[in-house]
């Protein structure tokens, strides 16, 4: 999902497993993932998460934060401001981790930085990353990580590549970009002291491209993700008239869980399927309830949450990232917080989400 993202960013884990129970069987009851959660970014995103972690009871509570990427300096040495204040928040408590979030190019969207004026470069692109141009950022990114203790930090490189909002979309050069994730892979873990576990993850639905055809391979994957949230343009889903009894309301809701969000095209079914078939753990680094300003958010949908829990305790997932913020295009945020949002707009899924998800599992 394209977001609209302060100056500052982060993210955490470690692979434990591999499915392996056989494609397309039912599956036995799981233990819930290990829960994340997005609450802003460094340098006060620690404290935040925190905050969070106290309201749903779970003191280890894994972090997620995203790096900025409007310059190369700002991916590889984003040092005392960005890596500091996770690396403090990691000693504090036990089990914790960060999922870093990592771009694979920097400057704006159409793959071509400014000509003038002090942000002023050369166009970037995944063709001169495939040939290693870049490389020397990554390496140098790997070795401040290691050096401020966040060397097993989980990394989720290029996300949502399907979609058409990053720099680094797939659509742009579906040849180079496999090749170029390979490049920074390869890169990253030569560093002495690194033990990473990269993130392949999609956002969910077909998109600008089957996602799978830029797959790298999985010597070169340790998690495959998905990215979901609770918006819909199907038929008779999204947008919930404003009048619609309630009753209506949840048959639009389960409607767009069903037939778009679960089974449709390249949904979280899919998805699950294709980590099962590439015998690689699965996770949901994003996920949320959803209010959209064009009304395409299932909006307070109880229905949601519970459906995700129903998903994720029936099938084998390593970690999840609950996205509680109210971000620039859609409000997510359940827990009560910072932010001038000192309640939430979503009252039956916050309180679902804090029966369902918190405590100690």
């Amino acid at each position: 999902m394209r977001r609209i993202y302060p100056a500052v960013f982060a993210t955490c884990l470690a692979v434990t497993f591999v499915p392996r129970y056989a494609h397309g069987k039912s599956q036995p009851a799981s233990p819930l993932p290990h829960l994340g959660v997005y609450r802003w970014g460094a340098p006060k995103g620690p404290a935040q998460v925190n905050t969070f972690a106290a309201w749903i009871g779970r003191p280890d509570v894994w972090a997620e934060d995203f790096e900025p990427s409007d310059q190369w300096g700002n991916v590889s040495s984003p040092t005392s401001w960005f890596f500091a204040p996770w690396q403090k928040w990691l000693r504090e408590q036990k089990g914790r981790r960060l999922v870093l979030t990592v771009p694979m190019l920097v400057g704006p969207w159409n793959l071509s930085g400014p000509t003038t004026g002090p942000r002023a470069g050369k166009p970037v692109s995944l063709k001169l990353g495939a040939q290693g141009v870049y490389n020397h950022y990554y390496h140098l990114l790997a070795k401040n990580l290691v050096a401020y203790g966040l060397g097993k930090s989980t990394i989720r490189l290029g996300h949502e590549m399907n979609g058409g909002w990053y720099t680094w979309r797939a659509s742009a050069d579906p040849h180079d970009w496999p090749i170029y994730w390979r490049q920074i892979v390869t890169t990253m873990r030569s560093v002495k002291g690194a033990d990473f576990q990269f993130v392949w993850n999609p956002a969910s639905g077909y998109l600008q491209l089957p996602a799978e055809q830029v797959y790298p391979g999985d010597k070169y994957v340790d998690v495959i993700g998905l990215d979901l949230y609770d918006q819909c343009w199907a038929q008779d889903t999204y947008p919930i008239p404003p009048r619609d009894p309630a009753a209506d309301a949840d048959r639009r809701r389960e409607l767009a869980w069903k037939s778009v969000l679960l089974n449709g095209d390249h949904g979280l079914k899919l998805w699950y399927n294709f980590a099962v078939q590439h015998r690689k753990p699965f996770a949901i680094p994003e996920w949320g309830v959803c209010n959209r300003s064009d009304g395409h958010g299932g909006g307070d949908d109880a229905l949601f949450v519970r459906n995700m829990y129903e998903f994720m305790t029936t099938h084998r997932v390593l970690f999840d990232v609950y996205f509680d913020v109210s971000a620039g295009d859609g409000d997510h945020q359940l827990s009560p917080g910072s932010n001038g949002k000192p309640t939430t707009v979503f009252p039956l899924a916050s309180a679902t989400f804090r029966r369902l998800f918190g405590g100690n599992p």
